[in-house]
C-alpha cells in the first residue's frame, strides 16, 4: 500500500512539471510538420495540374481526400494511442506519412496521387496529429495553456510551410517537393520518442487499492459491496478514470467471522490494469462519452462545422489568383492565417485557463465569426481586403481545441 502511495505522489509531481513542457514541445513540433504540409497543400494543386494536365476538377479532390481521411482516422489513432501508447503510434504515422509522400514522388498519374496522399497520408497524418493533440495529460492545471501551445504548432506550421512550399516547387519541381516533404515528415518519428508515459515508481503496479469500511448488514458478499460501492468516484480521486464495477475486484474473501464487534470490516478493493486489461481486449473503443449530452452536441457541432473550416486553407490561395493577385502574394495569406492563428491560439489557452472564463462561450463567438466570414468571403476581391479575411479568420480559428470532458 505503501508503494501505491508513492507511485501517485510521484505521477503527480510530474504533473504540470518540467517533462509536461517537454511533452507539449514534441506535440507542438507533430503539429507544425502535419497541419503545416496538410493546409500548404491547396499550393500545390497548380503544379498537379500542369504535371498531370488533369482539370482541376479531378485535381481538387486529392487535398479533399487527405484532409477527409485525416479527421476519419482520428478514432483509429485514439484506440490505438490507448493500446500501444502515444510513442508507438506516432512514429508508425512518420513513417507511413514519409512512404506516402515518398512514392508521390514516383506517381504517373493523379489516380495514384489519390492512394497515396488521400490514403496512405491521410491516415498518417491523423496517427499523428492526433495523439499530438490529446498528449497534454501532464497537465492539471495549466492544460488549456499546455494545449494552446500544441496547437500554434498548426498555426506556425502554416507560416512557414507556405513561403517554404512555394520555394520548393519554384526549384525542385513538383517530385522534388514530395521527396523533400517526405523527408522532413519523417522527423516525426525522432518527435514521438519524447512521448514517455509517466513512471509510477516503486513495484510495477496491478492497479489502485482503496480501502473502504464495510459494514456487515449492508453486504454480506463481495458482489454487493462492489453493487453498493461507486467505485469509479473512489478511483477518479487515486488518479485513475472511466471505472466500473466490472473493473474493480476485491482483495479478500468477505467472511462473517471477521468482522468485529460493531459489525465492520476493512476491505481493499483493487481497481485498475489488471482487470482493465481484459475489457481493453474485447474493445479498444470507448462509447462511453456517447452518454453525455454535452459531448454528443459538442461532437455534432464539430462535425458541422469543419465540413468547411479547412476549405480557405485549401483555396485562398487558388481564390486570390483568379482575383488577379500574383501566386507569390497570395501565398502570404496563408502565412497570415498561421501568424494571427498561434497568436490567437495563445490567447484563448491563457484565457480560457482563468476560472472565471466560459470555454464554451468562447468557442462559440469565434465560430460564429468563423462562420460569418466564410459567408462574406466573396465579397472580398482586392489583396488587401483579402489580408483582412486571413487575420479575423486565423484568429477565430482558435477554437473547440481547448474545450473537454
Amino acid at each position: 500500500m505503501k508503494s501505491e502511495e508513492k507511485s501517485y505522489e510521484r505521477i503527480a509531481n510530474q504533473l504540470d512539471g518540467t517533462r509536461g513542457w517537454v511533452v507539449t514541445a514534441a506535440c507542438f513540433m507533430a503539429a507544425f510538420l502535419t497541419d503545416g504540409i496538410t493546409f500548404c497543400f491547396g499550393l500545390i494543386l497548380f503544379e498537379l495540374i500542369q504535371v498531370f494536365d488533369e482539370p482541376v476538377e479531378k485535381v481538387a479532390w486529392i487535398p479533399s481526400f487527405l484532409l477527409g481521411i485525416q479527421l476519419l482516422s482520428g478514432p483509429l489513432a485514439s484506440a490505438l494511442s490507448n493500446r500501444f501508447g502515444f510513442r508507438a503510434v506516432i512514429v508508425s504515422g512518420s513513417v507511413l506519412g514519409f512512404a506516402g509522400l515518398t512514392c508521390s514522388s514516383f506517381a504517373p498519374s493523379v489516380d495514384v496521387l489519390f492512394l497515396t496522399v488521400g490514403l496512405m497520408c491521410g491516415v498518417a497524418f491523423g496517427l499523428v496529429w492526433t495523439p499530438a493533440v490529446v498528449a497534454v495529460s501532464y497537465f492539471e492545471n495549466r492544460r488549456s495553456l499546455a494545449t494552446g501551445v500544441v496547437m500554434c504548432g498548426s498555426g506556425m506550421g502554416t507560416f512557414v510551410f507556405a513561403p517554404f512550399i512555394y520555394w520548393l516547387l519554384e526549384n525542385y519541381a513538383l517530385r522534388g517537393t514530395f521527396l523533400i516533404l517526405g523527408a522532413l515528415y519523417l522527423n516525426c518519428a525522432a518527435v514521438g520518442a519524447f512521448f514517455r508515459p509517466m513512471k509510477r515508481g516503486g513495484r510495477k503496479s496491478r492497479g489502485t487499492v482503496i480501502k473502504l469500511n464495510v459494514k456487515r448488514r449492508q453486504c454480506n458478499t463481495a458482489r454487493q459491496l462492489l453493487e453498493n460501492t461507486d467505485v469509479s468516484m473512489l478511483a477518479l480521486e487515486r488518479g485513475q478514470s472511466d471505472m466500473s464495477t466490472e473493473e474493480c475486484v476485491i482483495e479478500e474473501e468477505l467472511r462473517p467471522a471477521d468482522f468485529v464487534e460493531d459489525g465492520t470490516k476493512q476491505v481493499d478493493v483493487l481497481c485498475g490494469t489488471d482487470q482493465m486489461e481484459s475489457s481493453r481486449n474485447r474493445s479498444i473503443f470507448k462509447f462511453s462519452l456517447f452518454r453525455s449530452p454535452s459531448f454528443v452536441l459538442v461532437c455534432t457541432s464539430s462535425f458541422v462545422q469543419l465540413l468547411g473550416s479547412f476549405v480557405p486553407y485549401v483555396y485562398l490561395t487558388a481564390y486570390a489568383i483568379d482575383m488577379g493577385i500574383s501566386k507569390e502574394a497570395a501565398s502570404f495569406l496563408l502565412s497570415i492565417v498561421g501568424v494571427t492563428n498561434t497568436v490567437g491560439n495563445i490567447a484563448v489557452g491563457a484565457l480560457t485557463s482563468h476560472p472565471k472564463v466560459s470555454v464554451l462561450l468562447t468557442n462559440n463567438i469565434a465560430l460564429s465569426l468563423e462562420g460569418l466570414l466564410l459567408i462574406a468571403c466573396p465579397l472580398f476581391t482586392t489583396y488587401g481586403a483579402l489580408v483582412f479575411f486571413a487575420v479575423m479568420y486565423g484568429l477565430c480559428s482558435c477554437k473547440l481545441k481547448h474545450v473537454s470532458f
